[in-house]
């Protein structure tokens, strides 16, 4: 990255002269590559750039869905048309729902932040946490209409839990089940047969679920004593981490991965069904199946905060689903096997969920992520009182970005 300072020239953190602002595509570029060691995988750099490149074509990121930030230096003069950049990342405006306890869904805007990074050479002088500052205020009517403010923005820290709750950054459980990928002669055919889901199939399901989460909150809300929010889980979401996956098969193994999910009906006719990604390491052991949505009609909104032994009796009031979130899970592991995946994962899942994964794989536990993948949440405006307890509810892997 040009630089035309030494480090003992560096601005403090706290410096007026320091500025968040939109990064021109010069300057994107440059905090790709700056990025790319940390964050290209098993991709050469050149193919990590086209990729991030495909993903800010996405519905879900054109047309300034997405927002490229970068903390400069405003003393410093340009070089070569590039500013002095100490930090960066990324905001993508999206879709979330919040039930207050009035029987109301309100849809908001609200912002995913992502790709925060810090070059190495300037890391240790309070310039991440100066971003971080100064995005939360410039996020707050970001994408907006009608002089309204945002609600909260969400993230996923990859560095633990302490520097984002420095900054008043709330964590929320992250957790995951894991299950083993299994070949066919190991399929447990008593369980429900699975239609396999392709991109054709996901508008409908998507429109179907987001249905069905306003429903839920809408009913659940008057019984419970927090606040609920939601991420919406729309096709144009689900499409933007199928174009990921896309991308790196046809980079990394020529081939495409035409198959989404699983859909299943219980014996009353209602639909359970999961929609999937796979993520692709430097070995087999990054190779993950990740579960981004699973969805039963007919399930009630149970907390996603914890599941006990005592949920182990809702086996036989609730075999049915049961078995038929099993069957969607096997089809998991099947796909599994057939990408050469070391795992299938699902997160933060429900009670029911946990029950069907026991089905399949008894001594499977519920895994606790402390360093990786933290859901937290930064409440803004006057909304989210700072005293209310917020339930994020439908906290998967879809909202992830």
């Amino acid at each position: 990255m040009p630089s035309s300072k030494l480090d003992a020239d560096l601005p403090d953190s706290s410096s007026s002269c320091l500025a968040l602002v939109e990064a021109t595509r010069a300057e994107k570029l440059i905090t790709q590559k700056l990025n790319a060691t940390a964050w290209r995988g098993p991709l050469d750099e050149q193919a990590y750039i086209r990729r991030e490149q495909h993903l800010w074509a996405q519905d879900l990121t054109r047309n300034g869905r997405i927002t490229f930030w970068i903390l400069i230096d405003a003393s410093s003069p340009p070089l070569n048309g590039i500013r002095m950049i100490l930090a960066n990342c990324e905001s993508i405006r999206k879709r979330a729902l919040i039930s207050k306890g009035d029987g109301m869904v309100e849809e908001v805007v609200t912002h995913g932040i992502g790709s925060v990074y810090c070059d190495p050479r300037f890391r240790g002088r309070g310039y991440a946490s100066r971003m971080m500052i100064e995005l939360s205020k410039k996020l707050d009517t970001w994408g907006q209409k009608d002089g309204n403010t945002v609600d909260f923005t969400v993230l996923w820290s990859d560095i633990g839990k302490d520097f984002y709750a420095r900054l008043g950054w709330e964590c929320f459980p992250s957790t995951h089940v894991s299950l083993r990928p299994i070949k066919e002669e190991a399929e447990d055919n008593s369980l429900p047969r699975v239609s396999l889901l392709h991109s054709r199939d996901l508008a409908e399901l998507c429109q179907q679920d987001e249905a069905l989460l306003r429903a839920s909150m809408t009913k659940n809300e008057k019984e419970l004593s927090c606040l609920l929010i939601a991420l919406v889980p729309d096709v144009e979401t689900m499409q933007w981490h199928h174009a990921r996956e896309e991308f790196l098969a046809k980079e990394l193994l020529q081939r495409s991965p035409d198959v989404k999910g699983a859909l299943t009906k219980c014996k009353n006719g209602s639909r359970v069904w999961s929609i999937w990604t796979r993520t692709f390491g430097h070995d087999k052991a990054g190779n993950i199946l990740n579960i981004l949505r699973i969805v039963v009609e007919n399930e009630a909104l149970f907390g996603r905060q914890s599941v006990d032994a005592s949920n182990l009796s809702m086996v036989e009031s609730n075999q049915d689903t049961v078995f038929a979130i099993a069957s969607v899970l096997q089809a998991a592991q099947l796909e599994a096997v057939r990408w050469n995946m070391a795992a299938v994962n699902f997160w933060n899942p429900s009670p029911l969920s946990v029950l069907a994964a026991k089905v399949i794989e008894p001594a499977v536990t519920i895994t606790i992520r402390d360093e990786d993948s933290i859901s937290s949440l930064s409440r803004h405006g006057n909304k989210l009182q700072r005293d209310e307890t917020i339930e994020w509810v439908m906290n998967e892997k879809y909202g992830w970005c």
